[in-house]
This record gives structure tokens, C-alpha cells and sequence, in this order.
């Protein structure tokens, strides 16, 4: 047996139906060309004798990517598209079948050498083997994400949402819309109002921030940079860990208020009513519509609405976001 030999297997091609010597074919995941009819050489009728190996080949290509029109240049990966004719173009959403070594302009359809490569799968990351046809979403727990190899769809929701933490005990007092200068610079301490302070020093050292009863005092964090995998098309949301001493005032909201960069609108929202007194999570979503791509800063601050009895407890924050 030679080593080509090795390459050269019959079998019951996936598509296309009928397929005819010379045509490129697939057998699952497998790229190849046929060597003969179907039923042809030898074969049984529903076989087919196909070239799984590497080589260079003389094939129909037409100029086209998935977002449409668009010139095959030499290097260029091919892949095999099923319902498509011909089934060779810059797809990526077909199967991975090798690489131009000739050009094709765009739209246009022409016979070019093409050097298959085995390489089981589909689509672009890293060699251009796996891609959206053979990659399931959800599918990838543990991968790089870079230049848009691998799209959010593509990876676990856990993934594909950016975090950042906002530092409670970062928070400062605003009073017409200066820093004062009391001796904690307007940072929150256990003498401020709000105040910060741990719930229990002996049994329970949680740190939170307390605005006592009355007490709808604006705070905020320091500027918040944009990272650079933010994508300002898509909503964003602030997260707020809140609790309350008792639930007398079950209409509560506290306004997470959002302003993106300078010279912007408010452009936050209040949160759900705080209508039970239990630790919860609440949020407040950011519309894509007012915001803006990496380099940038996100101002956040909070003022808790009207509350007469009830004292309203804040233990953590955090901001997600949609990477690119």
C-alpha cells in the first residue's frame, strides 16, 4: 500500500447526493475530493472512492464570504458550504477544506488551484478548523478569546460576560457636587452618614454600607475605566447587594445613577423595589444607546429614595458587561 493509498477511502459521501468525479466532497467533518462516481470503480452503489489527503487540485471557487461579496487572495482558507454552488468559497461558516493558491475575484466563479488540507472541523480559530457549524454553543469552558477568533455565541455565558468590582469602601459623600473636606475626605467610615461599618465584630464581619432611616444621601465611586473588551453595543448592568433593617418601606428603590465619560446625561435607572428586608440582588441596566466604546469612564453613584423607617443596607457591587 502506498501513501496515498492511505488517503484514498470508499465510502457513503454526506454531500452531495450524487457525488461525481473530480467533484470536492464531504463525509462528516471530513473534507476530500472524488475519485469516482458514485457506485463508480469498483464501488457499491451508494459508495464513493474519495481522496481525504493533502493535495493540490484544480476546483470551482466562487468569491464570497459569509457577510457576502469578497475576492479570494492566494492563501486564503476555503471551506465547503453544503447547499451551495459552487461549494467552495471563504465561508467560514462551511467546513474547512484547505487553501487557495490562486485568486478568485469578488463574486465572481472561477477554477483555481486549491491545496486540500485533512484537518477534521470548520471555521477560523488559529488554523481554521473549527468554527459555528461544528461548535456547539456553550460548548467551550476553558479558551482564549482574541481578535475575534471566537464569538461570544460560541462560548459559556459565563465567559462571554465581562465583571468589574465596585469597591464599597471606595464610596464618597457627595454634597453639591463637591468632596468635602471633613476629616475622612468624604470617605465613609463608622462617623459619616452613610456610614461604613462590619454587621457584627464577633460573629458576623461582613462590611456593608448603612443609610440610616431618612437618610437618601448621594454617594459614589471613583471613575470606572472602560475595559477594552467592552462591547458598547450591548446592554450593561450594575449589580447592588442590598438588604434593609426591617420592611416597613416595601416601595423603596435606590437610583443607580450612570453617567458615561463628560458632558453625558444620566443615563442609569432605580432599581426594583427593595420589598423585603432579606439580602437580594438588584440591578439597574445601561442602555446601549448611551454608551460608548474602550478608552472611556463610567461615573456611578447611588441615592437610595425616600425610606423613613427602615435602614438600607449595602454589601456589594459590581458591574457585567457583554466582551466583544
Amino acid at each position: 500500500m502506498t501513501r496515498d493509498d492511505i488517503y484514498r477511502v470508499p465510502v457513503v459521501v454526506t454531500n452531495p447526493t450524487t457525488p461525481v468525479s473530480g467533484d470536492p466532497v464531504r463525509y462528516g467533518s471530513l473534507t476530500g475530493v472524488a475519485l469516482t462516481d458514485e457506485g463508480g470503480g469498483g464501488n457499491s452503489a451508494t459508495m464513493t472512492t474519495v481522496d481525504f489527503g493533502p493535495r493540490e487540485w484544480l476546483l470551482s471557487v466562487k468569491g464570497i464570504n459569509d457577510s457576502g461579496n469578497s475576492a479570494v487572495a492566494v492563501g486564503d482558507s476555503i471551506f465547503y458550504v453544503d447547499g451551495d454552488t459552487p461549494h467552495l468559497s471563504k465561508k467560514s461558516s462551511g467546513y474547512f477544506f484547505g487553501v487557495a493558491s490562486e485568486i478568485v475575484s469578488s463574486s465572481a466563479t472561477t477554477t483555481i488551484r486549491v491545496m486540500h488540507i485533512p484537518s477534521p472541523g470548520a471555521g477560523t480559530l488559529g488554523s481554521g478548523t473549527v468554527g459555528a457549524t461544528n461548535l456547539a454553543t456553550d460548548a467551550v469552558t476553558t479558551v482564549k478569546v482574541a481578535d475575534d477568533q471566537i464569538t461570544a455565541a460560541k462560548v459559556t455565558d459565563t465567559m462571554a460576560t465581562g465583571f468589574i468590582p465596585l469597591d464599597i469602601a471606595s464610596l464618597r459623600i457627595i454634597a453639591a457636587n463637591v468632596i468635602g473636606n471633613t476629616s475622612e475626605g468624604m470617605l465613609l467610615d463608622g462617623n459619616t452618614a452613610p456610614s461604613l461599618q462590619r454587621v457584627n465584630s464577633a460573629t458576623d464581619k461582613a462590611l456593608r454600607v448603612i443609610w440610616a432611616s431618612s437618610s437618601s444621601i448621594e454617594c459614589q465611586f471613583p471613575p470606572v475605566p472602560k475595559p477594552p473588551d467592552m462591547d458598547g453595543a450591548v446592554d450593561l448592568t450594575v449589580h447592588l447587594m442590598l438588604g434593609k433593617d426591617t420592611n416597613t418601606d416595601n416601595t423603596v428603590t435606590v437610583d443607580i445613577q450612570v453617567f458615561d465619560g463628560v458632558g453625558d446625561t444620566e443615563c442609569g435607572a432605580p432599581t426594583a423595589a427593595l420589598a423585603a428586608a432579606a439580602l437580594a440582588e438588584y440591578s439597574a441596566t445601561v442602555a446601549l444607546a448611551d454608551l460608548g466604546e474602550h478608552p472611556g469612564f463610567l461615573n456611578i453613584s447611588l441615592i437610595p429614595g425616600t425610606h423613613t423607617t427602615d435602614a438600607i443596607w449595602l454589601y456589594a457591587a459590581w458591574i457585567e458587561y457583554a466582551r466583544k
